[in-house]
């Protein structure tokens, strides 16, 4: 009720003056016959039927905008889904997959582009048409922000970097409105905070990767533990966050492309080759869909809830075995099926080493085969990993670390200290690598403490 007064006061009062302007001239042209009750009544009449008029015709454009105005309500329905779309930006690729296109699309330009000039280089994201290689040496001669075949915006300036928001011209080869290079500044505005969570984002995950070496190298501080479960929460949670992306959209549009090739087979009549070459595009797609499929399961093992961490195992190696270049065995010894009692992130910590440790081998065991053996002895659970390939070097920088970087190795001996395992690492006498973990049994609780790992190379 006091926005509805408000508003009505705020219209009386942008009533005043054309309403004393009517009158007074009101008076002039009938000032012999005027009466002064008449000039009154005529000053405030005239105030409340401008004030009504103002105040229903703000109601009026509001309700039949998209009528009127249907440009004007598109862009404002486009700020609010990219501003919202802008705060789930975490990275540069998102920056382009969300924000470039969507103001591509909405401007209707042939492409645009997100600039980062630095000191020494510049980096340019870019979507739809746009020349980069063009814009690149407008802006290193200065001229393109008054280059009329652009339209750009500066979004920030910091000591490291200065970025530019860049738009082509419309498809219609005119320049943007006017009313469309306001919104487009608006939309800057929303851009700069969001760069620089994307900047922060950057920063703090490339300190984060630094400290988790060196916390898994100090592994008796019991004061790292949070850090290391804090850690393997957040790329769990972006490992289900792409596997649904991946299943939501590119799965999704694959299955809809496959529906519509089988639909131009049955509506058309084809000569024999022809056919054939659909057939062969369809299993391709097929192909394509498997592979999505299988890089979605090891993202989010979905089936560690519906089958357990044993079967799981089964099934991931034994689909593995046809895309390896080496034989897999997997042996499940008896009274291991325990390990179901375990809670999800305890199974989930067990795959994953699973999954580092087969990558690994097939980077760079060069083995003929590969073996796991999963079993409870005294308590514990025992995984013992064993290929006959060119084993471990342990000189110096030709050492042969798992993962190549040495990331994949401190990302196990990571999930072995909070599970308060051991891991033992050694070469076989007959050329060939062994790595033993021993888990114990969590009791169904959250690994809480720290026991230092055992670690040690033979």
């Amino acid at each position: 009720m006091g926005l509805v007064f408000r508003r009505f006061l705020f219209g009386c009062i942008l009533a005043i003056v054309p309403s004393a302007l009517l009158t007074g001239l009101f008076t002039l042209l009938f000032f012999r016959i005027a009466q002064k009750e008449q000039i009154v009544f005529l000053f405030f009449a005239s105030v409340l039927t401008l004030s009504l008029m103002l105040y229903f015709t703000e109601n009026l454009i509001t309700r039949l905008e998209s009528t009127f105005f249907p440009r004007r309500a598109m862009l404002k329905t486009s700020m609010k889904k990219i501003s919202k779309d802008l705060s789930t930006v975490s990275s540069m690729r998102d920056l382009k997959d969300i924000f470039l296109n969507d103001i591509v699309q909405t401007l209707e330009v042939r492409g645009g582009a997100i600039i980062f000039r630095y000191s020494d280089s510049t980096e340019i994201l870019s979507a739809g048409e746009i020349d980069e290689t063009q814009v690149k040496e407008l802006l290193e001669a200065g001229t393109l922000l008054q280059d009329n075949r652009y339209t750009c915006k500066e979004i920030s300036r910091t000591e490291e970097s200065t970025s530019y928001l860049v738009m082509t011209r419309k498809r219609t080869n005119v320049l943007l409105s006017k009313e469309e290079r306001h919104w487009l500044g608006l939309i800057t505005s929303y851009l700069e905070v969001s760069m620089e969570n994307v900047h922060l984002i950057r920063t703090l995950t490339t300190q984060l990767q630094d400290l988790s070496t060196k916390f898994s190298n100090t592994a008796s501080a019991e004061e790292f533990q949070w850090f290391r479960k804090v850690m393997f929460e957040l790329q769990e949670e972006e490992r289900v966050r792409i596997a649904s992306d991946l299943h939501d959209t590119t799965m999704q549009d694959l299955f809809f492309l496959k529906r519509r090739f089988a639909a131009l087979m049955d509506q058309f009549a084809m000569n024999p080759e022809e056919k054939q070459n659909l057939d062969n595009i369809l299993k391709f797609v097929d192909l394509i869909n498997a592979s999505l499929r299988q890089s979605c399961f090891e993202l989010n093992p979905h089936l560690l809830r519906e089958i357990g961490l044993v079967r799981t195992l089964r099934q991931y190696l034994e689909k593995e075995t046809y895309t390896s270049p080496f034989k897999i065995l997997f042996d499940a010894e008896d009274g291991v099926e325990r390990v179901e009692q375990e809670t999800l992130v305890t199974k989930k910590h067990i795959l994953r080493i699973v999954q580092e440790l087969l990558n690994n081998a097939k980077k760079h065991s060069e083995a003929s085969t590969v073996s796991f053996r999963f079993s409870l002895e005294a308590g514990r659970y025992l995984l013992v990993y064993e290929d006959d390939g060119v084993g471990i070097s342990l000189q110096g920088k030709e050492a042969r670390k798992i993962g190549g970087s040495g990331i994949g190795l401190e990302q196990m001996k990571g999930r072995v200290l909070l599970l308060q395992g051991s891991f033992e690492m050694m070469n076989l006498p007959q050329s060939g690598t062994r790595i033993t973990i021993s888990i114990p049994q969590q009791e169904n609780e959250e690994p809480k403490g720290i026991q230092p790992p055992h670690l040690r190379l033979v």
